[in-house]
């Protein structure tokens, strides 16, 4: 008897111990992740094309939630909606004495930057995809957008680069800015011009890449792996002609349509 009881209290005694590390492990990743993480998105969360009072609204009704991911209107990547995040917003868009949105602004402009129509486009299964210029779609980042580079190491690839690609949808039409990712990060991509089965044809645009060390970029942080064509909008997310990438090789093969989904972060 005393035998059975030693060993039911050693049993305990491991399952307790093995616990313990669990969440230690677990509350020491979501600190990891808070400390990288910052919610840079489009502040329009319900997609009018404008930050008003409505964006702000919906940012309060999630006031006092817990998120076990990242979701646009938690800014500052902590894992809950609260007043931290109304400050964020109250820095990026100007509030009147009584904290209402002061006045509507507009997320874009209707200027295109991107098209570079004096070079012969790429047709891939029958869509024409035009090359564009980097440096003109970084200038339509900047300034016809409400979409940051993130500021010291805040960054969330994956809500920049859906938020990205949205709007370059929405506003420049499909085809333009695409869906890169190397399988542990994401960012825009665009083609040059050329050939576009070659990988060297396609540009990165990825306004974190100051950031990285080059510690950093050795280990694959844009050793691109599938590239992302929106074309038409799907039922859960995009249709999109996909790209596999050889990147050792710098080529791209097996192109296919397929709904991409990008996953409902938004208000309905």
């Amino acid at each position: 008897m005393r035998v059975r009881v030693r060993n039911l209290v050693i049993l305990t005694f491991r399952l307790s111990a093995i616990l313990l590390c669990f969440l230690v492990l677990w509350s020491s990743a979501s600190a990891v992740m808070a400390r990288r993480g910052a919610g840079l998105t489009d502040l329009d969360f319900n997609n009018d094309g404008y930050i008003n009072q409505h964006d702000l609204d919906i940012l309060k009704s999630h006031f006092n939630e817990r998120y076990a991911g990242y979701v646009p209107w938690d800014l500052n990547a902590d894992f809950r909606c609260d007043y931290r995040d109304f400050y964020y917003f109250a820095d990026h868009v100007p509030l009147n004495y009584r904290y209402q949105v002061a006045v509507n602004i507009s997320v874009w402009n209707m200027s295109n930057y991107t098209i570079e129509r004096g070079r012969a486009p790429a047709l891939i299964l029958g869509e024409t995809v035009y090359p564009q210029n980097p440096y003109r779609v970084l200038t339509w980042i900047k300034e016809c957008t409400s979409l940051e580079p993130p500021k010291n190491d805040s960054a969330v690839c994956v809500h920049y680069a859906r938020d990205l690609c949205r709007l370059a949808y929405k506003e420049l039409g499909p085809k333009t800015i695409a869906w890169g990712s190397s399988g542990v990060h994401a960012y825009g991509m665009i083609y040059t011009g050329g050939d576009w089965r070659k990988l060297s044809n396609w540009c990165i645009i990825d306004p974190y890449w100051k950031l990285y060390t080059v510690e950093d970029r050795l280990t694959g942080l844009h050793n691109t792996r599938t590239i992302e064509i929106l074309v038409d909008k799907g039922r859960y997310g995009y249709w999109a002609i996909h790209l596999d990438v050889d990147y050792r090789n710098n080529t791209i093969y097996d192109a296919y349509k397929a709904e991409y989904r990008m996953w409902r972060y938004r208000e309905p």
